[in-house]
């Protein structure tokens, strides 16, 4: 069984206990009342460095708020490495400087098992856009098990395949569960450059046409280094009955943090039924 420690704790956000709580917290209490009053089956969230991406981040889990969820489905993209397929951790202890969550050994062990996973540990040791995630989900949810994914392909076919095993686990689950894909979008533009791109692919993504989202990533109209788990995600949630996308805020790191010559896009956005 693997204890999998926290590797950005006191540089993407706090490592101590107390200042992370509280950071959190505020930026739940800037984002706001919950904006969606119908079924969530996924939220999308942004995996920088708190400062830049936290007050994004807090509109999506704001609306997990209030929720009896189980279970944390987290697809998150590697950074270090591409690989064939996905990398789902079978079991055992995901850590922040909140405490431990347990990792879900029934789905996780299933999953494992299914044509197109693996359990690839370098891709999770050093991947900070999964554990960014963590934080958020146990201040809003307080007590839950994750499963902690990270896609290794951006090729919409295999996005595909990888979906249909984590749909196919997740409808005989009688558990509540929540989907949350992890994705940044442009990177290193002008502040108005920024905008243009990220605003393609709200567009592509509001129209919840998984197709369109791929082209306009492909064809150099938007950027997003979550391809794949956005691809992936997206298909899983349609197929477990999604019907639409719901935009909650839009802001870059010109925004938040940092000069406006070279921004990073983040996005908040809800997965309904």
């Amino acid at each position: 069984m693997w204890h999998r420690k926290p590797i950005v704790a006191g540089s993407f956000y706090p490592g101590d206990p107390d200042d992370l709580n509280r950071e959190i917290d505020r930026y739940l209490a800037e984002a706001g009342d919950k904006k969606l009053t119908g079924s969530i089956v996924g939220v999308i969230s942004p995996h920088a460095g708190y400062i830049y991406s936290g007050p994004v981040a807090a509109h999506s889990f704001n609306e997990l708020k209030g929720l009896d969820i189980d279970v944390a489905v987290v697809l998150a993209p590697s950074h270090r490495a591409r690989f064939a397929g996905a990398s789902v951790i079978p079991e055992g202890i995901y850590g922040t400087p909140l405490g431990e969550v347990t990792v879900d050994a029934p789905l996780g062990g299933a999953l494992v098992e299914k044509e197109g996973f693996a359990f690839i540990k370098e891709a999770h040791q050093y991947e900070h856009s999964l554990e960014v995630q963590v934080p958020f989900l146990q201040r809003v949810l307080g007590s839950f098990s994750i499963v902690p994914i990270v896609v290794g392909t951006t090729e919409i076919n295999a996005c595909r395949y990888v979906a249909a095993g984590i749909s196919a686990a997740l409808a005989a689950e009688k558990r509540r569960w929540i989907m949350v894909i992890s994705t940044d979008l442009s990177h290193y533009h002008s502040y108005a450059q920024a905008k243009k791109l990220d605003g393609a692919f709200v567009d592509s993504l509001r129209s919840f046409d998984i197709e369109a989202v791929e082209r306009t990533i492909a064809t150099g109209k938007a950027e997003a280094c979550g391809e794949g788990p956005v691809l992936t995600g997206l298909t899983a949630c349609r197929d477990l009955g999604a019907r639409g996308v719901e935009i909650l805020k839009y802001a870059n790191s010109g925004d938040t943090a940092g000069g406006r010559d070279q921004v990073v896009g983040y996005l908040a956005a809800a997965i309904v039924g």
